[in-house]
């Protein structure tokens, strides 16, 4: 009687149930470790491939770190603009009727920057920021609103490397054109900016057809999330002029991160034949390339964009350039280390609703 009754307890449904839970976190953690493997190969594969072909000196590159000048001017540069990324954000909160402190939002934006080369990719700092202002706000739709100002965030920073590089391709489109090498590229940005217009053209005005997305969307399952989403993202249409200031913040912000590409090249040398309106163009596309999930901070990926995009016009040190403006980024980021260990010892601010 015993016996069976043992064997019963070991074939119960809870038994059954924690079995196939932990199977599928094995399978689960395995995944992981895979994942996280192919992503370092493929970045140390990079790197290494760079270095033996001699396009990656990180003698040079620690030459240009050594000159005060230059490392003050690109860091103050790079400083203001967290501070821009910050107000962008806040503008997006409001929106929303999510009202946190200025300081609050650096705190928080300080920390993504942190993850951001402790994860892969350049938008995985986002993932961060995003769980501790999400968590901060009461279940509900509340969450969902705190959710869409990251996503907001993120596009209106990817919109503005487009905006800055299909700008300054129409300023110099004869010479795009002339250059067999940029014609595809010239291509490829036309039709990310045709999808950014379109995209900003679908949140900002009201049309038919967002009544016809949002019956779709709550006839998919958990659809009730993708409509809340989906309502959240159209509130916009109502504060235009804010979700247009945002996006004119992002570009600002680029155009002084490529001002700042642009100091370290002249400083570093060997692009005397790259004109500024090539570097306009050219390195926002590369900016993107690092928004791909593989390496934190963009590492491989964004070397290689930048010695294959740079090399399409002359210069092939590329590469030395993406590190000296990766070391910078590095700098804040070891800054937000700071934030980050700060804000864990302490309580996450509610922020007020209207």
């Amino acid at each position: 009687m015993t016996q069976r009754s043992d064997r019963t307890a070991r074939t119960s449904p809870d038994s059954l149930q924690e079995g196939v839970f932990e199977q599928n976190k094995k399978k689960s953690t395995l995944r992981v470790v895979l994942s996280t493997t192919l992503k370092i190969s493929v970045t140390g594969g990079i790197l290494f491939y760079l270095y033996q072909k001699g396009m990656l000196d990180f003698t040079r590159v620690r030459s240009v770190l050594k000159e005060p000048t230059i490392f003050f001017t690109v860091l103050l540069l790079a400083g203001f603009n967290t501070f821009l990324g910050v107000a962008r954000w806040r503008i997006l909160l409001e929106s929303q009727g999510i009202h946190v402190k200025f300081f609050e939002c650096l705190r928080l934006t300080m920390v993504g920057l942190f993850f951001n080369t402790a994860l892969p990719g350049a938008v995985s700092g986002d993932v961060v920021k995003g769980y501790y202002v999400v968590r901060s706000q009461p279940k509900g739709s509340w969450r969902i609103r705190a959710f869409t100002t990251l996503l907001l965030d993120r596009i209106l920073g990817l919109s503005g490397l487009i905006f800055v590089s299909f700008t300054a391709m129409l300023l110099n489109l004869s010479s795009v054109l002339e250059t067999p090498s940029l014609k595809p590229l010239s291509g490829f940005i036309t039709a990310l900016w045709v999808g950014m217009a379109l995209f900003f053209a679908f949140v900002l005005i009201n049309t038919p057809l967002s009544r016809v997305v949002q019956r779709v969307l709550r006839k998919l399952p958990l659809g009730h999330l993708f409509a809340r989403l989906f309502d959240a993202v159209k509130t916009y249409e109502k504060c235009r002029g804010r979700l247009l200031g945002g996006l004119g913040i992002s570009i600002l912000i680029h155009c002084i991160s490529v001002t700042s590409i642009w100091i370290l090249a002249q400083s570093l040398g060997g692009f005397e034949s790259l004109r500024f309106s090539q570097m306009v163009f050219l390195v926002p596309i590369g900016l993107l390339v690092t928004a791909i999930p593989i390496a934190p901070a963009g590492l491989g990926t964004g070397h290689y964009a930048f010695y294959f995009l740079l090399g399409l016009v002359g210069p092939k040190n590329g590469a030395d350039l993406y590190t000296a403006w990766v070391a910078f980024q590095l700098i804040l980021s070891m800054i937000g280390g700071l934030f980050y260990i700060r804000y864990r010892e302490k309580k996450v601010a509610h922020p007020v609703h209207s």
